[in-house]
């Protein structure tokens, strides 16, 4: 039997030697800091002269056992083509915790080395402390060591399935029913459910009937909203362009706070679909800080960093007030205060309006205030979502767009030619009759998706990869690394437009290339507003590549890959003038 003091962890190298399974390698790496061993009926005054007892194999305590709702029923463990869940190949618990370190934030060492132990004892207590939607990198080490399918298990809660496959995707995606349960963000869910006691935690969170009636009712509205706004969202546009002017330096290149005037063009596009006014996020003279449009995005920003830091590495705010969940409140509640006011004048509007004659007279905003079993609140959630997620995803795009187009010049010229191809005027039918400015979009949301990691419970037993995976497991997908195999996309970290256009896909990523590809996720959880954002990203390139060459100078532009996907280096475009 043995003792072990976490206080003589000196350093995160020592305990990952300690928890070796070779118990020579721990010995000779903690020399200088050996842990205190005492073996059972020796006393604290022989500790100092008591012999070290010889090298032996640390045993740890045993795990739970998995509970018997997730066992594999007997009827398919009989059955010789299925293996069993529990073959699922995955890292045994104290793999995890050498494999996961350089991943995990660390307050202090000891404060780390002390929750993993404890973890490791108290699996459920500490369940939900970790998150696991990590950087799509980081997934990628699991599957090159375990294969297409693998199983977390262990300390830190709960299974946790990792694929990385289409035609994994396929089989969870096509079994998850009308109402899909998608578990994510759980720092905004607190916020609303604990902080602001809302009694639904947004659409993008929500599951079951209550979601389906929100997203009933935002169908029409979205899928209508590109014909609607297209006036609108073109004349953001022009204002984008003339922004671009404005800013450029000598030498024809953006500012490092480009990225920002991306958001803004986004956020200016969000407010007048969803308000039908626009804010005033493009003013050529600037935003106050004290305006309603400087403040929400200050807001944006912020709420987004903080949910950033709050959802990856160790989920301390859900037991203390940390900066990022501290943060994440202070941005949120600006951002509701100030969408509040719009959502009270909006009300105020539909009392004003005798006779709705058609649902293109009023705002989507409107459109919810109208429905008797949706309350202002849910009307607020909808907004944030989408100013939250929606922009983001949205700048996302348009940024890797723009770095795919000037890095490959020979693309940027055939797009440049479609456009110019068509009349002066820009209108609906005009960009849809861009194949392959269609095709470049693809393409680059093929190679840096918005949402590179989607993530689902599974609705019911599942067979995967001739695993039994039993109803409940969680599920996280890597859309990103999906889209990025050589099985379903020649040369697949090329950016080639004309794949989309040709028969050059596999076969096989043909029939499931709506699995392979999935910028927008995919089912009826899938992005409500792509056909708006689609529409928004192919009218903004129209009017860039009509007046600008674009370059970038400054080597390979990578997203940070995580939910609330980013650029990880300023977005310096050049923007040359067209002769």
């Amino acid at each position: 039997m043995w003792k072990f003091s976490l206080n003589n962890a000196k350093n995160c190298k020592q305990l990952r030697a300690f928890y070796a399974s070779d118990a020579k390698t721990a010995t000779a790496t903690t020399t200088a800091a050996q842990p205190t061993i005492i073996q059972m009926g020796t006393t604290t005054a022989d500790v100092s002269t008591a012999k070290p007892p010889p090298a032996t194999p640390l045993i740890l305590p045993k795990m739970p056992a998995i509970p018997k709702s997730l066992e594999t029923p007997s009827s398919v463990q009989t059955e010789k083509s299925v293996c069993p869940f529990d073959n699922v190949p995955g890292p045994q618990s104290l793999k995890v915790i050498s494999q996961l370190w350089s991943y995990v934030p660390a307050l202090s060492t000891e404060f780390t080395a002390g929750t993993l132990f404890q973890a490791m004892n108290l699996g459920k207590f500490f369940g939900n402390l970790l998150s696991w939607g990590g950087n799509a990198k980081f997934f990628q080490k699991f599957f090159n060591v375990y294969g297409p399918v693998v199983r977390l298990h262990g300390p830190f809660g709960g299974d946790v399935l990792l694929l990385s496959r289409p035609e994994h995707a396929s089989i969870v995606f096509q079994s998850e029913g009308a109402q899909p349960v998608r578990a994510c963000l759980d720092s905004v869910e607190k916020y609303r459910l604990q902080h602001r006691r809302l009694r639904q935690a947004g659409p993008f969170l929500m599951s079951g009937p209550e979601w389906e009636k929100i997203h009933e009712t935002l169908e029409k509205p979205l899928f209508n909203s590109p014909m609607q706004h297209f006036k609108t969202i073109d004349l953001i546009c022009d204002q984008f362009v003339e922004r671009v002017f404005s800013v450029r330096n000598l030498q024809d290149e953006m500012p490092k706070t480009f990225k920002n005037d991306i958001l803004k063009w986004c956020l200016e596009c969000v407010c007048s679909v969803t308000l039908k006014r626009k804010l005033g996020f493009m003013d050529p003279t600037g935003l106050s800080p004290n305006s309603d449009p400087g403040q929400i995005l200050e807001g944006v920003i912020g709420a987004t960093e903080a949910i950033r830091k709050c959802e990856y590495g160790f989920h301390i705010w859900k037991f203390v007030e940390t900066p990022a969940w501290r943060s994440l409140v202070k941005n949120c509640d600006l951002i509701d205060s100030i969408l509040g006011k719009y959502v009270e004048r909006a009300q105020s509007t539909l009392r004003e309006k005798k006779d709705i004659k058609s649902m293109e007279d009023i705002s989507i905003i409107e459109s919810l205030l109208l429905k008797d079993d949706i309350l202002v609140e849910d009307v607020m959630t909808v907004m944030l979502d989408m100013l939250l997620i929606g922009a983001n995803a949205t700048a996302h795009s348009i940024s890797f767009l723009l770095y795919h187009l000037s890095k490959a010049p020979r693309c940027q010229k055939k797009l440049y030619d479609e456009i110019m191809k068509q009349s002066k005027e820009i209108t609906m039918n005009s960009l849809q009759n861009q194949p392959y400015l269609q095709a470049c979009i693809k393409e680059s949301m093929r190679l840096n998706p918005p949402i590179p990691i989607l993530n689902r419970v599974l609705a019911k037993d599942a067979v995967i990869h001739k695993y039994f995976i039993p109803k409940g497991t969680y599920v996280l997908i890597a859309v990103h690394l999906a889209s990025l195999r050589e099985e379903y996309f020649e040369d697949a970290k090329t950016f080639r437009p004309e794949r989309w256009l040709s028969q050059e896909i596999s076969p096989l990523a043909q029939e499931l290339q709506v699995f392979a590809s999935m910028p927008f996720g995919h089912g009826p959880k899938s992005c409500q507003a792509k056909e708006l954002a689609q529409m928004e990203i192919g009218l903004l390139i129209n009017k860039l590549l009509k007046k600008f060459y674009i370059e970038y100078n400054y080597g390979e532009l990578e997203s940070s890959n995580s939910l609330l996907a980013t650029p990880t280096k300023p977005l310096n475009f050049r923007f040359v003038d067209r002769v």
